[in-house]
């Protein structure tokens, strides 16, 4: 998969040889958020094309870097990330690095990424955001989970075990824990929902 940018976040570094570390090794370019620059830059011995963020937890500055130094503390440095890459006319973009470290800023991360509709890749699966209908080619067992944070919700699927036609989206989670039962899962969603993929 091509990507025009693969924003690395703060949180734990992709593990070798995995999904997310293939996608980071293989980047074109890579945006680090803030101090993700020094785990980048130390694992790969190479500079990210940018650092963005307020900068209160980089290191050292990375040479040849462009750093890109956003004060704002009402949004955290995953959001300063995307809209620098899309300032820059970078569109398709992925996120990795963003679990682990701090819970809150996993949660935080998680929940930026369905309001910026980019797809955050961990170790263990992908969210990705869903706006309208989508379909994924996956394989027969997938977890399969959709988080609606709009209670008004309403959705439709193909291929889960437990269908989500006519599901009342009374909390977050009401619709986790899922499985595939088919080679490719198509989901319909009235307002945006996150959907996680497991691996």
């Amino acid at each position: 998969m091509s990507f025009d940018a693969v924003i690395l976040a703060n949180g734990d570094f992709p593990k070798k040889g995995g999904v997310a570390w293939e996608i980071l090794a293989g980047a074109k370019r890579v945006v680090a958020c803030d101090g993700a620059s020094d785990a980048y830059c130390w694992r790969f011995g190479k500079s990210p094309f940018a650092v963005v963020g307020d900068m209160d937890s980089i290191g050292h500055h990375p040479e040849g870097s462009e750093i890109v130094t956003v004060p704002d503390q009402s949004t955290n440095d995953l959001s300063k990330a995307v809209g620098w890459c899309r300032a820059k006319g970078l569109k398709k973009l992925v996120v990795v690095g963003a679990m682990g470290k701090r819970e809150d800023h996993l949660l935080g991360n998680v929940f930026r990424a369905l309001d910026l509709g980019v797809e955050i890749v961990t170790e263990f699966g992908r969210f990705v955001p869903v706006v309208g209908k989508a379909s994924f080619r996956v394989s027969k067992g997938t977890p399969v989970s959709v988080f609606a944070v709009d209670p008004a919700t309403r959705m439709t699927s193909k291929g889960l075990e437990w269908p989500l036609d006519g599901v009342k989206f009374e909390n977050l989670y009401c619709a986790t824990l899922n499985r595939a039962i088919a080679a490719r899962v198509t989901l319909a969603a009235t307002k945006p929902v996150l959907v996680y993929i497991g691996s």
